[in-house]
């Protein structure tokens, strides 16, 4: 009796997860967003959770993350939807909707609001690979970043540019070539002299080492993906944890959010554009032949989203469900933003408040 008592009164072992990122140890999303987030939900929970994160790719890779963390070779990874349309079609209809909108604060409210609460399809697909999404994050407009010489959009006509899902009807549309890889693949490439362009954030100067290789930023805003996953956790992982533990890590994601959002790609595109320009590359913003061809595009993609997504079988009526959900909540987000500006404390109060007050981890 005295020894089952004392079994009893034992405190439940430490949960210890590994989180498998496929981008560098100092990107800004890991050392921004990730690490202080892990740090956190580790003294919340007295240590009895506790996370190690595996960057650079040792573990998964930007497309075997999904099927990583559903078959549980890492507990958690960042997803990011293009690279798993199939399995994450309705997600993939919020990532197309990359030109709607510049704010990025906006976009990524919008966005993290859009897939977890009035997505219903979004949520279930990532259940369908025995994971949940608890989160997303928000990138920096995209850029050109060229090792050719590129100083107008008319430059990118025959060249090859790394660029993806909707990017890549935008590339086309300016006469490039989109060719789809991995930022991190793309630098290889790049060197080798067989990609001209890539079609990203001017951070990825440094995340991914393309300040060594390219010489030209053309520096107006491409449009911006949304609805990206920061942290996907496996299934079995998340139903491990107590309903006092998922609320912990529920609790410290907006910050984590606002952090690498915040810090991690905009105040590092700032400053990572400041050592570029120093380091030689030319910056040219956009003329008035770009803003001219951007706007028409902009006009198409509302039908050309929903016609993309119909080849991974979402029909159009969901797809501008969706579609519509998202730009609702935009105009929500872009009403808040100017209150938030770039103040972290401010963008995780707005996150908490749209967001997580309105989701029950028990139900998750």
């Amino acid at each position: 009796m005295v020894a089952a008592l004392f079994v009893a009164a034992q405190p439940a072992p430490a949960k210890d997860f590994v989180y498998g990122a496929w981008v560098a140890a100092k990107h800004g999303v890991n050392v921004e967003g990730l690490l202080p987030y892990f740090k956190a939900v580790a003294k919340d929970t007295g240590g009895a959770v506790k996370w190690r994160l595996l960057a650079g790719g040792q573990m998964v890779s930007h497309r075997s993350t999904l099927p990583g963390v559903r078959d549980r070779i890492v507990d958690a990874g960042m997803v990011i939807p293009v690279f798993n349309r199939k399995e994450l079609a309705h997600n993939n209809v919020l990532f197309d909707m990359v030109m709607f909108g510049s704010d990025m604060v906006a976009i990524g409210g919008a966005g993290t609001e859009t897939m977890m609460l009035d997505c219903p399809e979004c949520v279930a697909e990532y259940k369908k690979q025995n994971t949940v999404n608890l989160g997303g994050f928000q990138t920096t407009p995209f850029k050109l970043i060229c090792k050719a010489k590129v100083t107008k959009i008319s430059d990118i006509k025959g060249k090859k540019v790394r660029a993806v899902g909707a990017n890549a009807r935008w590339i086309k549309a300016v006469g490039g070539i989109p060719v789809a890889m991995s930022p991190v693949e793309g630098v290889t490439v790049m060197q080798r002299g067989a990609l001209s362009c890539i079609h990203g954030p001017i951070a990825w100067l440094t995340s991914y080492g393309y300040m060594d290789v390219a010489k030209y930023v053309l520096d107006f805003p491409m449009g911006n993906p949304r609805g990206l996953s920061l942290m996907t956790m496996n299934r079995k992982s998340w139903d491990s944890l107590s309903l006092d533990q998922k609320k912990v890590m529920l609790k410290h994601l907006p910050a984590a959010s606002a952090r690498a959002t915040l810090i991690g790609y905009k105040k590092a595109d700032e400053d990572v554009k400041a050592a570029a320009i120093k380091r030689g590359l030319i910056f040219t913003p956009g003329d008035a032949d770009v803003k001219a061809r951007m706007a028409k595009h902009i006009k198409g993609e509302m039908d050309a989203v929903p016609n993309s997504m119909k080849k991974v079988r979402v029909k159009e009526k969901t797809s501008r469900r969706i579609m519509a959900a998202f730009l609702k909540n935009l105009r929500k987000w872009e009403k808040l933003s100017p209150g938030i500006g770039r103040d972290v404390g401010k963008l995780t109060a707005a996150i908490q408040r749209e967001v997580y007050d309105r989701i029950d981890p028990g139900k998750l």
